[in-house]
């Protein structure tokens, strides 16, 4: 097989899941970068495998290494930005997919639920297995069934649930369980305006001193601002995959005015909301294929 990379387009609306794109490539300078705020792709997806030499990935101010056998999982948008870095001195080869609609979005959180935005997978592993299999569907044996993609797509996504699940592997984002109980806490109860530091370090018990300890020290964020940035996300989706007004979904996403919303939602996007929900912005992808 080669390196290249492939998209499916159909007139299908991605009510649930579907099969976006793969690719295999390589990156060797740093104009390989992509910001998770500027790609405005409605309710997409991204796995990436390093399969050798290494890339960056910052996710909430942090910085990761990416090297071979660890991958990265992230919701579209966001706020993170994968490149590669300027002391690079050998190409980044890696493998990725992207799968789109918003039971896409749910089962990805899930998966980061399990083993956070950063894991080490072995290439011999049962979820390499199947997206090798995947990508040599499309290329070698020229499948173009969005269908049975998507179906492929699942299955993967339910070997990464299975092999994510074991304990010896879950990654130090998540093995604080106070920690993880917080973050949990904040996104089921991201509509409430309300939401005080007292209320998450009531809930997971302990005092919001250490509470904002677990958050600096884990991810070098402050629970207020990991807060934020999580119903930012929602809100930028929201944007992209429904009707609701600005005001609703302010609310919806726990903030006390539009205005208010409008100012926080410019400071990390750049452009207001308004102005966020008419861009529309597709993955790039060197072949484009429409479905039979």
């Amino acid at each position: 097989m080669l390196r290249s990379s492939y998209t499916i387009r159909s007139e299908e609306q991605a009510s649930m899941l579907l099969f976006d794109s793969i690719g295999w490539e390589q990156a060797e300078t740093p104009a390989y970068s992509f910001n998770g705020q500027n790609r405005t792709e409605r309710s997409c997806v991204i796995f990436q495998y390093t399969l050798s030499g290494e890339g960056r990935i910052e996710i909430d101010g942090v910085v990761h290494p990416l090297t071979k056998g660890k991958a990265f999982l992230v919701t579209v948008p966001s706020i993170h930005r994968y490149y590669y870095p300027e002391e690079g001195t050998e190409p980044w080869e890696f493998i990725w997919l992207n799968v789109r609609g918003p039971l896409a979005i749910s089962l990805w959180n899930q998966l980061i639920a399990h083993g956070g935005p950063i894991i080490e997978l072995p290439q011999e592993s049962v979820p390499m297995d199947l997206l090798w299999s995947m990508f040599k569907d499309i290329q070698v044996d020229e499948e173009r069934d969005l269908h049975f993609l998507t179906g492929k797509a699942f299955q993967w996504i339910l070997s990464m649930e299975k092999y994510l699940k074991k304990p010896s592997l879950l990654t130090t984002y998540i093995k604080n369980d106070k920690l993880h109980a917080a973050i949990q806490f904040m996104k089921n109860d991201l509509h409430n305006n309300n939401l005080s530091l007292d209320d998450v370090a009531a809930h997971v018990g302990i005092s919001k001193h250490h509470l904002c300890r677990l958050f600096q020290k884990n991810i070098n964020l402050s629970p207020f601002e990991y807060l934020r940035r999580r119903r930012i996300e929602l809100a930028a989706s929201m944007l992209k995959t429904t009707d609701q007004t600005i005001y609703q979904i302010a609310v919806d996403t726990g903030f006390d005015n539009a205005s208010y919303f409008g100012k926080v939602f410019r400071s990390y996007f750049g452009v207001s909301p308004s102005t966020y929900r008419e861009q529309d912005l597709e993955f790039l992808s060197k072949h484009v294929f429409f479905e039979n």
